[in-house]
């Protein structure tokens, strides 16, 4: 058994625990990214430098493409297509409410928010809109 340092108080604690006995910290170790080689802790879903998505997980730039969602945004943001392809039903029911009400000044909004996503990093991107943690990414 290897021995690696806890990230939290730096303790030197056995590769097999779960729990820094120490602090009491969870034990989040190191992985490789198979695509670009780079080291990142394995909490993460998408891999920081190139944006592949981890082993196990399904690979966000196939199923939901950032130049689409941007295009979707520009194009046909003021009723909120973009948020149903991102799966975001309940923010692209509330986009055609909000549109419907402020005279499509909304749909200014969701020009710029298409710009916004077509200029963002693949990471930033996965992290805001794929990731099913949120349920409103407005901005």
């Amino acid at each position: 058994m290897a021995l690696i340092n806890c990230k939290e108080c730096g303790q030197t604690i056995s590769e097999a625990a779960t729990v820094c006995p120490h602090c009491g910290a969870p034990v989040i170790k190191d992985v490789f990214c198979s695509k670009c080689g780079t080291k990142f802790p394995s909490d993460k879903k998408f891999c920081p430098n190139c944006g592949a998505a981890v082993d196990g997980c399904p690979s966000p730039l196939k199923s939901k493409d950032k130049i689409v969602a941007g295009l979707l945004a520009i194009f046909l943001g003021g009723i909120g297509i973009h948020y149903f392809y991102l799966g975001k039903t309940t923010a692209g029911i509330l986009s055609i409410v909000i549109s419907l009400c402020s005279c499509y000044i909304w749909g200014l909004l969701m020009f710029i928010q298409g710009i916004y996503m077509l200029t963002m990093s693949d990471e930033n991107f996965n992290a805001k809109y794929v990731d099913n943690d949120r349920t409103l990414p407005l901005f």
